[in-house]
């Protein structure tokens, strides 16, 4: 789990995206293009906040084309329930000069 800065219930500072946080957005990229109903070319995990809670919560800018990018919030388990993880929301519609933020 790579709980980064921030309280229990706080949410940390924003963060340059990690190959650890790739992954997670790998993990759940099937969800989102369903939910979404379309494909993405590339799903880049761009910046990201977490908020440790009963397990950890993300919040991921990712870059899915040229200029359009999605906000994931995804929601990782405790490691007693395997970390599973969980896409909590998504938004579509953000520019790359939008801050990733709780939502």
């Amino acid at each position: 789990m790579a709980v980064v800065g921030g309280l229990p219930g706080g949410v940390s500072r924003a963060l340059t995206a990690n190959p650890e946080v790739q992954h997670i957005c790998d993990q759940v990229k099937a969800e989102v293009e369903k939910k979404e109903k379309r494909k993405f070319k590339v799903f880049i995990a761009i910046s990201f906040l977490t908020q440790v809670v009963c397990g950890t919560n993300y919040f991921v800018k990712v870059q899915v084309g040229d200029a359009e990018f999605y906000h994931l919030r995804i929601h990782q388990a405790l490691p007693h329930e395997q970390g599973k993880l969980t896409l909590s929301g998504c938004q579509g519609g953000k520019t790359k000069k939008e801050a990733v933020v709780y939502f």
